[in-house]
């Protein structure tokens, strides 16, 4: 991923496919603007900020707390946001990419710079290992409705950010790659060294046993 990375940084200050998508990408969004798709992309503006993206986890975390009668998913569910916003404000204070100049009309883009997304990076770490949290805690039988509703929202998440004119392609290209491949360490890091119990429901008292 960070290869990847690379790769793009490369394309954009040399020129390349990518610096070639960004700027027709943002001019068609600039010529495409919809009331209807403004309205869902300042639902998940909301929603991928800091507050609304602890909110999401917060209930999740507690949700999954509660099933399992452990702290482990707090200590993993920590343990990648901290590690997420690092990596987002390195990356941003490090590379310096300036963002796309907004919509008419729209929110105005934040002060910081634009590369990766943290916004997407964010949103596929965090919801990307909540996800593999439920799976593995109990939910497999929900596995590929799990996976679609959290594949979707994050693809929206980043698909928000270009709309509304914070973004450009590739800032949410590589900020979905580094956050999935984020939630992937921390999943295989999780499955092989936290220890587990079998969660199991009993429907005479109506509470979990681990």
């Amino acid at each position: 991923m960070f290869f990847f990375t690379r790769r793009v940084l490369v394309s954009l200050h040399v020129g390349g496919w990518a610096k070639d998508m960004d700027q027709p990408t943002y001019q068609w969004v600039l010529d495409h603007q919809t009331p209807a798709l403004q309205g869902i992309s300042d639902f998940l503006y909301f929603w991928g900020s800091t507050p609304g993206m602890t909110m999401i986890m917060l209930v999740l975390t507690g949700l999954l707390c509660w099933w399992t009668r452990s702290v482990w998913p707090l200590a993993t569910v920590a343990f990648t946001a901290l590690v997420s916003v690092l990596l987002t404000v390195i990356l941003k204070a490090s590379l310096q990419v300036i963002r796309p100049q907004g919509i008419p009309g729209g929110p105005a883009p934040p002060e910081s710079f634009s590369f990766p997304s943290g916004h997407t990076l964010n949103a596929a770490a965090l919801i990307g290992i909540a996800s593999y949290l439920a799976i593995v805690y109990g939910l497999q039988r929900y596995a590929y409705l799990i996976s679609i509703i959290a594949a979707l929202f994050i693809l929206a998440m980043g698909a928000s950010r270009i709309y509304i004119g914070h973004h450009w392609v590739s800032d949410v290209v590589v900020g979905l790659l580094i956050g999935a491949a984020w939630a992937a360490v921390v999943a295989i890091l999780h499955f092989y060294f936290v220890p587990r119990k079998p969660v199991v429901r009993d429907p005479s008292r109506g509470s979990v046993n681990p």
